[in-house]
């Protein structure tokens, strides 16, 4: 397997309508870490409609939380923002409290500017500034 650059593909067929390839059938490719598997079914399988169904019903639950999330985010960094005006400086420059305020400070830019998440080295970047190695 080390010398193949893809996994290996294993065709399996619907065990609902028993369907295989054809011009009029739906092709559904599964990866996994050994084989890439794919599954014909037939325009009327009911497992297919039903596998459809449970999609749909996940993309509209993804853009609920997306419209909610895209309203309660903002508020919520201004209620962040509100609470670190209200504590003492000191308390303000602790690591632990700046660490948390410079990582949702650049999510909120991300979010400002359409989007994007804070990528892992970001983040180590900010924690190593904050918690530089060799410090407890």
């Amino acid at each position: 397997m080390a010398d193949q650059p893809y996994p290996a593909k294993q065709t399996q067929q619907c065990p609902t309508c028993q369907a295989g390839p054809g011009p009029d059938n739906s092709l559904v490719l599964m990866g996994g870490s050994k084989a890439i598997t794919e599954i014909w079914h037939a325009p009327d399988c009911a497992e297919h409609l039903e596998w459809q169904r449970q999609i749909e019903i996940s993309a509209k639950q993804v853009r609920r939380e997306d419209e909610w999330a895209a309203t309660a985010f903002p508020a919520g960094y201004a209620r962040l923002q509100e609470a670190l005006r209200a504590l003492p400086a000191e308390q303000r420059e602790s690591p632990f409290v700046a660490a948390l305020a410079e990582l949702v400070g650049l999510q909120a830019i991300r979010q400002a500017s359409g989007g994007g998440f804070v990528v892992l080295p970001e983040w180590a970047k900010i924690l190593d500034r904050h918690f530089p190695p060799g410090r407890p």
